[in-house]
């Protein structure tokens, strides 16, 4: 059975007609905290934050659905730069800042961009397995399957299984529902940002971020280990971090309660 948070989460969501047509589709809790803009990792969307939602109630979340995820409009080429443009569009819109940007994976590494494009509009940053430098072509086995992924992708298919393992068990109906929405992008999407992530490296723009920073990490993140953990810490030394133990890649799917003691520690210190 379907939890009623599942249920309802697409429905929730509001629009914004960005400046070239698109769409932009995000939740907003509308709470009377301190506003968090809350950004998904690749292939994922806004439900991702669903099971931290809870436990962060006493914020205004703001959980948009990047270009090409969930319900926003894909670009042919998208870009770090154009993720940002839309953020911000999104936050003028809603006439928000400084906000404290929260990142998942490929939404951590836009948080950066975010960071030091529109200081003005960021309060801090919190990276949850992040990475300045993917580097995709390390990994040939992921290359080649999201290489061999063809229309309609089967939401039950043994890639995505692997691509959604988690460390410690997530509710089934909350796989389901990632895995349907993950499925549901076209294949040509899937290659297009993994060609993107492929080529970012975020290494000289961390020196234009003077924002307070929190690295969160999965000890046994087995796509962005600790050869990431260690660079992103050397980028910046001033950084608080929290590396979880025995949590994997999903670390706010698979313990959201860590998770968001770790953020309300850091956002409240």
């Amino acid at each position: 059975m379907i939890s009623r948070r599942q249920a309802e989460w697409a429905g929730r969501k509001r629009r914004l007609r960005l400046a070239d047509g698109r769409d932009l589709a995000f939740i907003d809790t509308q709470g009377a905290g301190p506003p968090l803009l809350l950004l998904h990792g690749y292939t994922d969307s806004s439900r991702s934050w669903s099971r931290l939602e809870p436990m962060l109630s006493d914020h205004r979340l703001v959980m948009p659905d990047l270009p090409g995820h969930g319900g926003s409009t894909a670009v042919d080429a998208p870009s770090l730069e154009g993720f940002v443009g839309d953020l911000f569009q999104l936050l003028q819109f809603l006439r928000l800042g400084p906000v404290t940007v929260v990142g998942h994976s490929m939404g951590a590494m836009t948080a950066l961009a975010l960071a030091a494009r529109h200081e003005d509009r960021v309060e801090a940053v919190i990276s949850i397995c992040g990475s300045l430098r993917p580097r995709l072509a390390d990994q040939p086995a992921l290359a080649a399957a999201i290489a061999a992924l063809a229309d309609p992708i089967d939401p039950a298919c043994a890639f995505l299984r692997e691509w959604h393992r988690c460390a410690r068990a997530i509710p089934v109906d909350f796989a389901r529902q990632m895995a349907e929405e993950a499925a549901a992008i076209p294949a040509s999407i899937w290659r297009s940002l993994f060609g993107m992530l492929g080529g970012i490296d975020l290494s000289a723009l961390a020196r234009d971020i003077e924002r307070p920073v929190l690295l969160i990490a999965g000890e046994e993140d087995a796509l962005f280990g600790s050869s990431h953990r260690d660079a992103l810490q050397a980028a910046f030394p001033a950084a608080s971090a929290c590396v979880l133990a025995d949590l994997g890649h999903n670390p706010h799917w698979e313990a959201p309660r860590d998770v968001a003691e770790a953020l309300r520690r850091f956002v409240s210190g």
